[in-house]
């Protein structure tokens, strides 16, 4: 469910209750940028003052100190800017951590379900563009802020100990650019309706990527191409004019830089003539002027930045407050120990309201060991009894037990537990053979993995690899046929080691007589397991103890396998 966007007040008082200031940090880097820019006007100023008394030949030792000065400013300059950046950033990306686990906090209750209705490129952007745009709200929003006043501050203060109208002028320019450069900058951000499209944008691609080929094939990738095109100039626009608010605030504060350099060398003048300021000091009017300008850009880049932070965090607050279908008990109760029976007791689920149920009143009992395979045809409810059991989609009615304790009243971490699962695509993960097949179980002995190896009939492929269980598997699996990628999805569950076996169509991607190899092996390797086959056709049930036809949400007939076997419709895609 899509928020009206928040406040700007509001969405960043919520950002800092999960992220507070870290004060410390900020503190020194506010103090390092004020040092830093204080460096800069020092540096300015001294050599004006080194200058003019070396304009009148007063000899080497009398500006010896004042030029030593002016050495040492100028050295320390680069190591204060340098240490201001790295205080700042740690600050920033103290903070994203603190960002990234609260969004993963709320991300995984809302696994897999609300998230179905999110494009994946949108919830891509969201997740890393938007996240990482949260570091500036400390990094460049709120210590450049300070920074900037207090070097103000003390500019006006020196110019006005020197020649006090001097500082009036100063003051009044610094106060245009201060207040226009972030007022430019904040009226040239991108709009929501232009942050919007770059969700979208991304969505777009990942859908011409993803499916290029189905796109090609139905005449449809020119379409698909001017979504792209006509997002993708919009966002130009934008672009645009954003670049030009940003050359708006480099001619402000250009302009303004120059009226006060000039106006304080002019009052300098008159107060040198007025015999009210030592000749030797009226370079530094103009130079203290012209230095103090530089925290001026700044402040334009901070309020864009902020513009960019209350955007990506009214996009990431928008996932966050997306309610959870399954919520866990306050005081959950303990799995019992040991293989438990499981059993779905007239389990009624529904996924939107007003659709067809997709169990209507399913009963099953699933003893321990036992290896039971459901089968029926496309959308008769056999991966919705994985969802049940996994309690990934709340029940309508109805209920699911493991060891006779309801799961509503478990802990979801600790139903999800006992369960090992491989689902129809054989999802890897981006690294080698061994990093999936260890996944659920890094510290799993090689036995084990060998064991799984030889189940999942990939003993033999892994050999023959140059790299073998170094072998990368690329993104997705990407580099696998879809037959590999299944065997490796079951290896893993197998090394899992749970007490209770899910695999839904495990012989994907396969021919018939390898499907049923590799399912025999499967449960052979899983002796001891309890193992539930979701499966369109099977040749032959007799590895099974039940087999239980679904069709409509209802289970119509369950008996005992036998060497007949059950052939349904292959089709793909049930839920």
């Amino acid at each position: 469910m899509r928020r009206d966007p928040q406040g700007t007040g509001t969405t960043l008082r919520r950002l800092v209750s999960v992220s507070p200031p870290p004060w410390g940090r900020l503190a020194a880097a506010v103090a390092l940028g004020v040092l830093t820019s204080g460096a800069t006007i020092g540096l300015l100023a001294g050599s004006g003052v080194l200058v003019d008394k070396a304009a009148t030949r007063p000899g080497l030792g009398a500006i010896a100190g004042l030029l030593a000065v002016v050495e040492v400013v100028a050295v320390a300059r680069a190591p204060l800017r340098y240490a201001e950046r790295l205080v700042a950033h740690d600050a920033g990306l103290r903070a994203l951590a603190r960002w990234r686990v609260w969004l993963f906090d709320r991300l995984e209750p809302l696994s897999p379900a609300p998230l179905q209705t999110w494009r994946s490129g949108d919830l891509a952007r969201r997740l890393v563009a938007d996240v990482d745009a949260l570091q500036d709200l400390y990094l460049r929003g709120l210590g450049p802020l300070v920074t900037a006043v207090v070097v103000a501050v003390v500019a006006v203060v020196v110019e006005g100990v020197l020649v006090p109208s001097a500082a009036l002028v100063l003051g009044a320019c610094l106060l245009v650019a201060l207040v226009g450069a972030p007022a430019i900058a904040w009226a040239g951000r991108p709009r929501d309706a232009d942050r919007a499209v770059a969700g979208s944008l991304s969505a777009d691609v990942v859908d011409l990527v993803q499916g290029a080929a189905e796109l090609i094939a139905f005449g449809r990738s020119a379409d698909q191409l001017a979504r792209i095109e006509g997002a993708t100039a919009r966002l130009d626009r934008a672009a645009r004019r954003q670049s030009r608010a940003n050359g708006a605030v480099a001619a402000l504060v250009g302009i303004c830089a120059a009226a006060a350099t000039a106006g304080v060398l002019a009052l300098g003048v008159d107060a040198v003539a007025g015999h009210r300021l030592e000749p030797v000091m009226l370079a530094v009017l103009p130079l203290v002027a012209l230095g103090s300008f530089e925290v001026a850009p700044a402040l334009g880049a901070a309020a864009s930045g902020l513009a960019d932070v209350v955007a990506a965090g009214q996009r990431l607050l928008d996932i966050g407050d997306e309610t959870p279908p399954i919520v866990d008990p306050d005081a959950p109760r303990p799995v019992p120990a040991g293989p438990v029976e499981v059993v779905l007791r007239d389990a009624r689920l529904r996924y939107e309201t007003g659709a067809p149920p997709a169990l209507d009143g399913v009963t099953l009992t699933l003893a321990p060991g036992s290896k039971t395979a459901l089968v029926g045809p496309s959308g008769s409810g056999k991966t919705s009894v994985l969802h049940a059991l996994l309690r990934f989609w709340p029940l309508e009615a109805g209920r699911v037990e493991l060891g006779g304790v309801p799961t509503e009243l478990v802990a979801q971490h600790s139903v999800r537990a006992r369960f090992a699962t491989v689902v129809e695509d054989g999802d890897l993960f981006a690294g080698s053979i061994a990093d999936n097949v260890r996944f659920a179980r890094p510290d799993a002995p090689e036995a084990d993995v060998d064991a799984a190896l030889s189940a999942a009939q990939l003993t033999r492929w892994v050999a023959e690899l140059p790299l073998g269980l170094a072998t990368p598997v690329g993104e997705r699996g990407a580099r696998l046929s879809g037959g590999q990628r299944q065997r490796v999805a079951l290896a893993r569950a197998l090394v899992a080691d749970r007490p209770v076996l899910l695999l839904d169509e495990p012989g994907g991607g396969l021919d018939q007589a390898s499907a049923d190899r590799l399912l025999a092996d499967v449960l052979a390797g899983a002796e001891g397991r309890t193992v539930v086959v979701i499966s369109h056709r099977l040749a032959d049930t007799s590895g099974f103890g039940a087999v239980a036809e679904l069709a409509a949400g209802r289970v119509v007939s369950l008996g005992p396998g036998g060497p007949g076997g059950l052939d349904g419709s292959e089709d793909r895609g049930d839920r």
